[in-house]
């Protein structure tokens, strides 16, 4: 099989509700911005047909990820729990079904996604205009190419971005700028380092969805994110690698290969770096040997604990990203990442948080979306070169 020339699978096509006592374990794990939650119940199980194509780790880990959904389409924070359904999972979780579906064709990986973004169509302010988070937007674009259906773009278009554009967005009549502001408010603290990867969602999007110029708007939001990264204390400032790793997948999908000098005081393996293929090649430097990312870049003395599969799912993404859009090669770094991850996943299709951890069914769908995302890039024949959109080509 040769390299297709094409960017990842979905970035390409286009929260304070994160506290360190929901994250659970030693490791935080980083949640996209936004709030609020509804009661679930738990939908019945569903025997789906296996792939004829050999990817079984992504059709045992959508398997895994669709049997964990809520009868209301969403999915609990704790695995196995729709006592509380949270909105704004919803897109990392089922990116990979969608992953999967792209690569099998079978319908019933593309059910999960409909009903989840069913869900996130009811989410709504106390004042009945329609609320987002952070990685609603690319989820539900994704949706509406897989599914052939425009309510979830449209939705987006028409209830966030026409509404930052006009200043009306939510009970506080958000502009973009005003948005933005209130996202890095919410990321401070403990959640600073996430300033870059939430926005990163949203760059690509805003310039297919949105308004002219909200899609600058994001990506200088993401590139102020960069210069307030901090890794100087990882009791207490969390998940600085997801955040860099956020900062290198929304500037290549963005196509923005060069910007002013980050200026990060607080995270001296940045500060200073002017270009995209400066900050991936950061990035790549701090892999492990065995293909993973530790949670944080400055732990005294890390070991195989500290391995951790949301921080290499995402840096396995924006590796992928950036390959095609700069000189470096990181196909052996996205190989190594790509068979760790395969490695960690458990006989039921899931994975754990990081090595003997516990399963989170956010981290599990990240991981199962790069997995996707590679397969998509590297064992997917007859795309044409450039071609940046996956979704219309023909199926494998």
């Amino acid at each position: 099989m040769r390299k297709a020339i094409a960017t990842s699978l979905f970035f390409g096509l286009v929260a304070a509700c994160c506290s360190a006592a929901q994250a659970g374990g030693p490791h935080p794990i980083a949640q996209p911005y936004g709030g609020g939650f509804e009661v679930g119940e738990w939908s019945y199980p569903v025997e789906r047909e296996r792939a004829a194509i050999p990817i079984d780790h992504l059709v045992l880990g959508a398997e895994h990820i669709l049997d964990q959904q809520c009868y209301n389409g969403g999915f609990g924070w704790p695995h196995a729990d729709c006592s509380a359904t949270y909105h704004n999972i919803t897109g990392p979780i089922l990116l990979g079904s969608l992953g999967t579906f792209y690569h099998t064709r079978n319908d019933s990986f593309l059910v999960g996604p409909v009903n989840g973004g069913a869900f996130d169509l009811t989410y709504r302010y106390s004042n009945g205009e329609a609320r987002f988070g952070t990685f609603t937007p690319i989820f539900m674009y994704s949706l509406a190419l897989a599914a052939g259906n425009t309510t979830f773009s449209t939705h987006v278009s028409t209830g966030l971005f026409d509404e930052l554009a006009a200043g009306t967005y939510g009970p506080d009549d958000f502009d973009t700028a005003g948005w933005i502001a209130n996202i890095e408010t919410g990321r401070s603290g403990a959640w600073v380092n996430l300033r870059p990867w939430d926005f990163s969602a949203l760059i690509s999007v805003a310039r297919v969805l949105g308004q002219p110029g909200q899609d600058a708007l994001f990506a200088q939001g993401l590139l102020d994110g960069l210069n307030t990264l901090d890794n100087s204390d990882p009791d207490n400032v969390y998940s600085d690698v997801v955040g860099l790793a956020g900062a290198v997948r929304g500037l290549a999908a963005a196509r923005l290969l060069g910007f002013p000098a980050i200026v990060a005081p607080l995270h001296p393996g940045i500060d200073g770096i002017d270009n995209l293929e400066g900050l991936a090649g950061y990035l790549a430097s701090l892999q492990n040997p065995d293909g993973s990312w530790n949670w944080h870049s400055n732990l005294a003395a890390p070991g195989v604990g500290d391995e951790d599969v949301q921080t290499t799912a995402y840096a396995l993404l924006a590796l992928l990203e950036v390959d095609i859009m700069t000189a470096a090669s990181y196909q052996p770094a996205t190989e190594a990442a790509r068979d760790w991850l395969v490695s960690m996943q458990l006989p039921d299709g899931g994975f754990p948080e990081y090595p003997g951890g516990d399963e989170n069914t956010e981290v599990e769908g990240e991981a199962v979306t790069a997995m996707a995302d590679f397969d998509a890039v590297f064992f997917v024949d007859g795309f044409e070169a450039g071609n940046t959109d996956l979704w219309t080509a023909v199926a494998p």
